[in-house]
C-alpha cells in the first residue's frame, strides 16, 4: 500500500474511532482488509475509471464508506489511495 494511502487509512480510523464506536472501527477495517484481499485474488473486479500510460487505474468500493483506487500488474497490487466517505445521517 503506498504511503499516502495507509496515512490516509490510519487517519481516517482515528477519526471514525473518535466519531463511532469502536466495533464500527472494527468492522470497517475488517472488511477493508478482506476486500484488499479478494482484490489480491481477483484484481480485475474494480471498475476501470483511468489510463496512465501503461496503468489501468481501476476503483472498488469498500463498506459502503470507502472507495480503494488501485492498478495492478502480474505481480502486484498497488493502492494508490483510499477515498473515505462520510455521511451524516
Amino acid at each position: 500500500m503506498a504511503k499516502r494511502a495507509s496515512g490516509k487509512l490510519l487517519a481516517q480510523a482515528m477519526w471514525y474511532r473518535k466519531h463511532r464506536d469502536g466495533s464500527f472501527v472494527a468492522t470497517l477495517m475488517a472488511n477493508l482488509f478482506d476486500d484488499l484481499d479478494a482484490l489480491c485474488q481477483t484484481p480485475t473486479i474494480g471498475k476501470v475509471v483511468a489510463m496512465k500510460g501503461r496503468h489501468e487505474y481501476r476503483s472498488f468500493v469498500s463498506h459502503r464508506k470507502c472507495i480503494i483506487k488501485y492498478w495492478y500488474t502480474t505481480r502486484a497490487l498497488y493502492v494508490v489511495d483510499i477515498v473515505f466517505i462520510e455521511l451524516n445521517y
